[in-house]
This record gives structure tokens, sequence and C-alpha cells, in this order.
């Protein structure tokens, strides 16, 4: 499924956006240090770390040392690069179907020399495989298109894999909540609440 067709053509979450590229440098302060890494129009989050993932990012201490992690609906890449710049022994797999945001990751990946950051397609990923996913998930795709998107994602954990997400109360956070645990029988713990945001831990049964 192409989980951006709930939005119009000149949306991110399209696989080519048809908004005019003008990617620029910028400087961005992730993992504890101001770094430059390059962003672009018609990708999430071009004017920087967005506030929801700033407040995800908080809780990296809780991240894996080790194993494969996945950053789903990865943009330029703020939080593969938080990761892997973190800890270089684990593999980040950035997981997008935008082809600009695609071409940015694997460039930021470069210019940071972050060789742990591996780009992929969501369908290329085999089942519990994936240690922990950590996600600002793409909630404006519509409910139908993000329960597919969650199903398809967390099937990728292991047993007892992690997933955390950062969701905007005003999205409905407290109803996907819910729906993960009650209809998806998942554990679900809410270890944030902050300026208008829920963060997530959701383990998977």
């Amino acid at each position: 499924m192409q989980y951006g067709l709930a939005v119009s053509d000149n949306h991110y979450f399209n696989r080519k956006p048809e908004t005019p590229s003008k990617r620029q440098t910028m400087e961005v302060e992730l993992a504890g240090s101001k770094i430059k890494v390059l962003t672009d129009k018609g990708v999430f989050s071009s004017a920087g770390v967005d506030k929801g993932t700033q407040i995800l990012l908080k809780h990296t201490e809780q991240v894996a040392k080790s194993g494969t992690v996945m950053d789903l609906g990865a943009g330029w890449g703020a939080i593969s690069i938080s990761l892997a710049r973190s800890n270089p022994d684990l593999e980040v797999l950035a997981i997008e179907i935008n082809s600009r945001a695609i071409e940015l990751i694997e460039a930021n990946a470069d210019l940071l020399n972050l060789r742990n950051i591996k780009t992929q397609q969501l369908s290329q990923v085999e089942d519990e495989s994936i240690d922990q996913i950590w996600s600002n998930p793409p909630i404006r795709i519509g409910k139908p298109a993000l329960h597919e998107l969650l199903i398809d994602s967390l099937a990728k954990l292991k047993p007892g894999g992690e997933a955390f997400l950062v969701v905007q109360k005003h999205l409905g956070a407290d109803s996907l909540a819910k729906w993960l645990e009650n209809e998806q029988n998942h554990t679900v713990e809410k270890i944030d609440n902050s300026k208008g945001f829920r963060v997530f831990r959701v383990t998977k049964r």
C-alpha cells in the first residue's frame, strides 16, 4: 500500500513530491551537539527539528545500544542521525517513501560520516528483525492508512521489542494508544506528556 494516498499530491508523504526543490544547509542540534545538515522543501520538517521530534529525542537514553532500530517516516533523517551519532554500534534503518527524503538521508549520512544509517522501504524489512522503532508517525495520512502502517511496522519488531512514538494530543494521541493496546494487544505506556505531545512506549506482545 502507498500510505500517502490520503493526502494531496504536493504533500511530503508522497513518493515523488511536486513541491519545487529548494535544498539548503541548516545548523541543528542533535545528540548533544550542533551539526550542519541538508534539508529540502517537500520533506517533513524542512525548517529544522520539529517540536514533536525534539520531545521524542529527550528519551534516547532508552535506545538500544546495539542491534537494529527503525526510524519510521524519517524525513531528512533527524531521528536516524541522533540515534546513529549516539550509538555507533547500532544499525539504524531509515524508512521513507519520499524519494527526496531518501536522497537527503543518504546525503546527510555521508556528510556526517555515519556508516550505520541505511535507507530502506518498509516492505524490505523482515518481520521480527527489529529491536526498536523510533518515530514521529505520519498522523495526517488518515486513520485507516496510519493503522495499516503501524500494523505493518510493529510486525517488524522482535517479540518484546519496543516502539517509541510521539503524537500530538489534539491529533488523537490517546485514541491511538487505546487502539494499540485494546485492539492490537500491545502494552502501551505514556512516558511523556509535554507541550501538547504524548510519547508512548509500545511493547510488542
